[in-house]
């Protein structure tokens, strides 16, 4: 029996210094927010790539051979609508290959552009004019580099070798 007293005397001990403990304030502790003071960036104009107009091809870029890809260019000899077809044949550089931007400058004096798929086939149809058009095919790598692998003129009436 005296165990059994000393046991709830022990447990009544516990409680009451357990509730005592609770029974106090919380008191919250605010630490200031660090502020930051926004500084203002220089306002630069970023510059942008202004395209030159010109209807002279001019060499294309020498990429290692496990980067090479041909394109291959088609116009249409109808008057009603002579277009120029781009097309992606493909190459050892394909899967180094993320990007194919085409540029067309039209001897009217507009520049069109378009993209071309990385996979074998693809092809985008450009309004060309009744003269001389210039076809520039730019490829981007995964490693960031970006080459000129096609850059020809197409003139309305005439095959390019």
């Amino acid at each position: 029996m005296q165990y059994k007293l000393l046991g709830l005397v022990l447990i009544a001990a516990v409680l009451m210094a357990f509730s005592c403990a609770c029974t106090e304030e919380a008191t919250e502790v605010q630490t200031p927010a660090p502020t930051t003071a926004a500084t203002p960036l220089p306002a630069t104009p970023s510059p942008e790539p202004t395209e030159e107009f010109s209807l002279e091809p001019s060499p294309t870029d020498e990429v290692p051979v496990y980067k090479q890809v041909t394109i291959s260019v088609h116009r249409n000899e109808i008057p009603v609508y002579p277009y120029l077809a781009i097309r992606f044949d493909g190459g050892r550089g394909q899967p180094a290959v993320t990007d194919l931007d085409v540029t067309v400058y039209l001897e009217t004096g507009e520049i069109k552009k378009a993209k071309l798929e990385n996979k074998v086939g693809s092809e985008v149809q450009i309004d060309g004019s009744l003269g001389t058009d210039r076809v520039v095919v730019v490829a981007t790598y995964t490693d960031g580099s970006r080459a000129k692998v096609y850059d020809k003129i197409h003139e309305f009436g005439k095959r390019v070798p």
